[in-house]
């Protein structure tokens, strides 16, 4: 068997979170009048979502080259869960699949399948007016990602046993939106916490194990990996939701900037 005489080092520079997901509409939590079984008089109610979020570029940093970037990509398919509190306050979670991949400063990709994902997080309106709303959003975002192979060079590389990033992300944003009857646009910016601690999760990727070894036929190679951060914590988001005429659903249109390069679609309906 021929080996490397050389030593590979891929800085796994991997998404989540920290990769920034969906902000919503600030004007959500005081927007449907009536559910299909519920009023707007109602203290609690009930909605079901279906989210889309498409990141099709965010640079990371690892822990060690601090200047070396790395261009990700991602997807999440996921249903959100909401229960809202006097038309104020929204409690939801999120529930679905994730997969992404990366190019790093070697030029090596590193695809993923889809793999669970799931989140918790609330909205709460600080201000609402008869046309204007503003909101804070706060929410924790995690998954676990198996590595599938290395395209190195344009050669595939297997992995030796077993090679998994768990992605931990909190996220902030305040937002501003203006209603009308149909259309409700919204702006706002984002930022994603990282202080490490011990007591409280913060925006990071950690690989296990940190060492593993490719191969690719008799030709074998180690690669080392490092925590991740990501490289931008502000970020701008722009949407418009658009709802019925019984105000009991919505479909959210949202892109961001600044931080990252992406897109969601999200579809609402109260019960």
């Amino acid at each position: 068997m021929t080996h490397l005489k050389k030593t590979i080092f891929i800085f796994l520079f991997l998404f989540s979170k920290a990769f920034s997901i969906v902000v919503g509409n600030p004007s959500d939590p005081g927007l449907y009048i009536d559910g299909f079984f519920s009023s707007n008089e109602k203290v609690t109610s009930f909605r079901a979502s279906y989210l889309y979020n498409n990141i099709y570029k965010q640079e990371f940093k690892n822990s060690v080259n601090m200047q070396a970037t790395s261009d990700v990509k991602m997807e999440i398919f996921a249903s959100i869960l909401t229960f809202n509190f006097f038309n104020r306050i929204d409690l939801y979670a999120i529930l679905g699949k994730a997969n992404y991949q990366l190019t790093d400063v070697d030029d090596a990709l590193f695809f993923q399948d889809d793999n669970f994902a799931w989140g918790a997080g609330f909205k709460l309106i600080l201000y609402k007016g008869n046309k204007i709303d503003f909101s804070f959003d706060g929410k924790y975002f995690s998954t676990k990602q198996r590595t599938n192979s290395f395209v190195i060079e344009k050669l595939i590389y297997d992995l030796n046993g077993p090679f998994r990033q768990r992605l931990e992300e909190v996220q902030g944003s305040f937002a501003i939106s203006y209603k009308t009857h149909f259309l409700i646009p919204y702006v706002g910016a984002t930022f994603l916490y990282t202080l490490d601690t011990d007591f409280f999760p913060h925006s990071r990727i950690i690989p296990k194990p940190l060492v593993r070894l490719i191969s690719r036929g008799e030709t074998e190679a180690i690669f080392e990996t490092r925590d991740m951060k990501p490289k931008d914590l502000l970020g701008a988001v722009l949407g418009m939701s658009i709802i019925n005429k019984h105000k009991n659903t919505t479909l959210n249109l949202e892109t961001r900037l600044v931080d990252q390069n992406a897109f969601a679609f999200v579809g609402t309906l109260r019960f």
